[in-house]
């Protein structure tokens, strides 16, 4: 074998080789983007879920301060119709911010936001039929529906929800 053949087999090994470690190394970085990106749209996603979830505790926080003033006019027995009315717009409110949170998920955190809006729907069902015997003027049953309601508003646990939360997604913003 003369020179010139070995420099060229040596040329192409060469070639071939360096081919080879700039493909491997083009492949490495590719996947090494795609977990970084994975991990970007995971964290995305977990924000998105935590911001769902802390509207719908903040809007459930908000639905059982209303009631807690409605609570107070009511126990003084009055019946105060433009108070009473703002809490179907806070239900709205309670209500859209449950639905994104149990879309959001996890299955965990949907649960428990379910949970949540039962006893919030609890504690609107006490109040509601209480406002009702007030305002109509039945005085003989105002007593028990009032500790339905305080009853009612005490089981609401928005400090569960938000544990949940915490545990399924982690501490970041909650």
């Amino acid at each position: 074998m003369d020179a010139t053949v070995a420099t060229l087999i040596g040329t192409t090994i060469g070639t071939v080789g360096g081919l080879a470690g700039g493909l491997f190394t083009a492949f490495l970085q590719n996947r090494q983007a795609r977990v970084q990106l994975e991990v970007e749209e995971r964290r995305r996603r977990d924000d998105l879920r935590r911001e769902a979830c802390n509207a719908f505790a903040n809007a459930a926080h908000q639905y059982r301060m209303h009631w807690w003033h409605l609570n107070s006019k009511l126990g003084k027995g009055d019946a105060d119709r433009e108070l009473f009315d703002g809490s179907a717009a806070l239900w709205t409110e309670v209500t859209a911010a449950h639905s994104r949170a149990a879309i959001a998920g996890p299955t965990k955190v949907a649960e428990a936001a379910d949970q949540l809006l039962a006893q919030l729907h609890a504690m609107d069902s006490a109040g509601t039929e209480w406002f009702s015997s007030v305002e109509s003027g039945f005085q003989h049953s105002v007593d028990v529906l009032r500790d339905e309601l305080l009853a009612a508003r005490r089981a609401v646990r928005v400090g569960a929800f938000a544990s949940v939360v915490r545990r399924e997604l982690g501490n970041d913003g909650s």
